[in-house]
């Protein structure tokens, strides 16, 4: 049996073989489809509406006359605070304040709570703080597109560069948004925030303006004379705002406030996300979390914003604010298989149709070269 040897038209079959198949694979390299994230819609339209709600509170700032910090909040959101003032609890970083400048942060909520098949009209009882107001926009955003029935208790006071200017605290941030026709919650109940929840180390004119600002919003005051109290007195407000045969289906904590966590040290060690096993833990001081985990509530703990947004990857830019909608947590690129796999047929076809016809040519064409001869 002789081996195969190619003709002289070879050569030129060769090299227009050769062309197709540069020009096939360029096709098939940048042939690209978008594969949607679960919840690619749900997700879009949160994150679309946070950014009107940071568009909203931006406007009504400048109408107000804002003085915005050009380097600590570049973007003008209004949602980056002072370092120090009246109602500042406790030191904040400002890196995490500045990475919640996102509104796909509420792509985080949205997964979080689809993961746990919420659907609209289900009841969540929510804890948060004024640290973290960018945080609670991402949350208030997917409750809203979800249609979620959220039960609110808000620690008024912040840390550093959050909701701590005494005239624009998060209570204010509900009201513009309520007013604007954003949102239809806000918060239910509202306390010191701080050391025990009561505010301990802030001066007498940083609790006068916490209390101004519940006053100003009509939101009641929770307060006892102790932490434990103050705990208690929450449990019995998210019990007295659930709707008779309803339950919370999930209880959800932003920030580290002690009447939610218990303690400063179970913030940190109770794990992030959500926690379905808190019941079977033991805790020096215990807080509303561990409270609704014994009464078999999913507990989703949110505290370093950073965290999340890497798990995400929602990461900011520091250049601009992300564009709503945009990048892996909505969407990833992959290569189109189908146009690659037509790209290989006809690589394959264009290959098997050379020999058949290299083939005709040495037996029926009269000008066949042997390499042989030429030796």
């Amino acid at each position: 049996m002789s081996m195969y040897r190619p003709s002289l038209k070879s050569g030129w079959s060769l090299i227009l073989l050769f062309i197709l198949a540069v020009i096939l694979f360029l096709v098939a390299h940048n042939s690209h489809v978008h594969i949607k994230a679960a919840n690619y819609d749900e997700k879009v339209e949160a994150a679309k509406l946070m950014k009107t709600f940071m568009d909203s509170l931006k406007v009504e700032l400048e109408a107000r006359n804002y003085e915005f910090d050009p380097i600590d909040d570049p973007f003008h959101t209004g949602l980056i605070g002072l370092r120090l003032s009246s109602i500042t609890t406790d030191r904040g970083l400002l890196s995490d304040k500045q990475a919640a400048l996102n509104p796909n942060l509420a792509a985080i909520f949205i997964e979080e709570f689809k993961n746990e098949r919420l659907e609209a009209g289900d009841h969540i009882a929510v804890g948060i703080t004024g640290s973290t107001p960018s945080a609670n926009l991402a949350l208030y955003a997917a409750i809203k597109v979800l249609g979620l029935k959220p039960s609110i208790i808000t620690a008024v006071s912040s840390a550093s560069y959050g909701a701590n200017r005494e005239d624009f605290t998060w209570l204010d941030i509900e009201a513009i948004l309520n007013k604007k026709g954003l949102i239809d919650f806000s918060s239910s109940y509202a306390s010191f925030g701080g050391k025990d929840d009561l505010a301990i180390g802030l001066s007498d004119n940083g609790i006068a303006n916490i209390r101004a600002a519940m006053a100003r919003n009509q939101v009641p005051l929770l307060m006892g004379s102790t932490l434990e109290e103050n705990v208690d007195l929450r449990d019995a407000a998210y019990k007295e705002l659930l709707p008779k045969g309803k339950r919370y289906q999930m209880f959800v904590n932003v920030g580290a406030a002690l009447a939610n966590v218990g303690s400063e040290p179970n913030a940190r060690l109770i794990p992030e996300g959500l926690n379905k096993k808190l019941a079977e833990k033991s805790f020096e001081r215990e807080g509303v979390m561990m409270l609704m985990a014994r009464q078999n509530v999913p507990v989703l703990h949110v505290r370093r914003i950073q965290r999340w947004a890497k798990k995400y990857d929602v990461v900011s830019h520091q250049q601009e604010i992300p564009t709503p909608g945009e990048g892996p947590a909505f969407s990833r690129s992959r290569h189109n298989i189908v146009v690659a796999s037509i790209c290989l047929t006809l690589l394959l076809a264009a290959i098997i149709v050379v020999i058949v016809f290299d083939r005709h040519d040495r037996r029926f064409m009269a000008n066949i070269v042997d390499p042989d001869e030429e030796l």
